[in-house]
């Protein structure tokens, strides 16, 4: 069955609230052992409670992951709990609307260096780790996972969403560059496209502008706006040996919202 994580470690990055908590309490539940991380602390009881105590082992871990000194952190302290890691699913991400002709903004800097680099910095470290513990796997053998998530945002022209768009397709493009270069180690990469899921930051986004999720719905072909959940769904089986013939791939999520592409508002 795709939901079975046993004997698996997955490391989630952004997993302190919104969709980065709901993938890694799903891989808890599936039989993982999940390091949650994020840049700021946070408290790992409150967010698995209620989750099987047959699951996985959780552990927390905070840091910046635009830092190298502590993705080195993070990687060591994975290993000296679980001894091994084999799914990293970069979950963290930072929208910042902006005036695209305000220099003064530093939002393309801030997004590049929040959205793409700290993700190819956790992933390059994953990778290597992962080679280099498994030197003797067989031909075919699937040893690793990395799954990103982006967004449709990549594909459509909202100019105050210029920052997030930009990161979003560069993301799309690390991942199959990596997708390829890993291949012949037997690390698969994909990412998963967002529409318009129920994060933290469109939640607050909707608090502040109710018109939008009337907005978003209409917008939206099957009609509502998903829950975490879906997403975590969509992320445990292509982190599982389910997907193990599938790399490169950018699976979108979104009820059909970037069919049509009638919304001309920041939803993401």
């Amino acid at each position: 069955m795709f939901n079975n994580l046993h004997n698996k470690t997955a490391i989630i990055t952004g997993a302190s609230h919104g969709i980065g908590m709901e993938i890694g309490r799903q891989f808890l539940s599936a039989g993982a052992n999940v390091v949650f991380t994020d840049y700021a602390k946070f408290d790992l009881h409150s967010l698995i409670s209620g989750i099987s105590t047959e699951s996985g082992n959780a552990h927390s871990f905070f840091g910046n992951m635009q830092d190298k000194l502590a993705v080195n952190n993070l990687i060591a302290t994975t290993l000296n709990k679980f001894d091994t890691m084999d799914i990293l699913v970069n979950a963290s991400r930072t929208i910042i609307p902006s005036n695209p002709l305000d220099e003064k903004e530093e939002a393309l800097e801030k997004s590049l260096s929040q959205n793409l680099i700290a993700t190819l910095n956790v992933s390059q470290l994953f990778a290597k780790t992962v080679i280099k513990q498994t030197k003797n796997r067989k031909n075919s053998e699937i040893v690793g996972s990395i799954l990103n998530l982006t967004s449709i945002a990549a594909n459509q022209t909202i100019p105050e969403m210029m920052p997030y768009s930009v990161t979003c397709a560069a993301l799309n493009q690390m991942t199959r560059s990596l997708a390829v270069l890993l291949a012949k180690d037997g690390i698969r990469v994909n990412a998963i496209s967002l529409g318009s899921i129920m994060s933290s930051s469109l939640r607050l986004n909707l608090h502040s502008d109710p018109e939008l999720q009337d907005s978003i719905i209409d917008a939206t072909p099957l009609g509502y706006i998903a829950e975490p959940d879906e997403v975590a769904d969509l992320a445990l089986f292509l982190s599982s040996d389910s997907a193990k013939f599938l790399t490169g791939q950018v699976v979108t999520i979104d009820g059909g919202r970037s069919i049509l592409n009638k919304l001309d508002k920041t939803a993401y």
